[in-house]
């Protein structure tokens, strides 16, 4: 895995190189995204703004599903007073389609 690019997807940043499978928060709908750092080859790496916007990903909407389950538990000390709750977020699931900019980035 020589060629990779690292964009960020909300609040992190995620290494992705084509054909890669990302879990993101449902608000998350972008097409394209424009990389913060590229990997042509093996030890050469892309980080200058100027030559970052030749590159783009591209990104194809999958599917959607929950995420695992938060157990939340609250106890109050000689109340008896206990409570359970559950919580499972919306998650999107997106597949890099394509890196624009790289050469031979056709899908294997």
């Amino acid at each position: 895995m020589s060629k990779y690019a690292v964009v960020k997807i909300g609040a992190s940043q995620e290494k992705v190189s084509i054909g890669d499978e990302l879990v993101v928060s449902s608000s998350f709908s972008e097409t394209t995204l424009i990389p913060i750092l590229v990997s042509l080859k093996k030890g050469e790496l892309v980080s200058d703004n100027k030559e970052l916007k030749k590159f783009k990903v591209e990104i194809q909407d999958i599917g959607t599903g929950k995420s695992k389950k938060i157990n939340i538990f609250q106890y109050k000390n000689k109340t008896g007073n206990r409570r359970r709750m559950g919580y499972r977020e919306d998650n999107k699931i997106i597949k890099i389609k394509n890196i624009v900019g790289l050469e031979g980035s056709e899908e294997e």
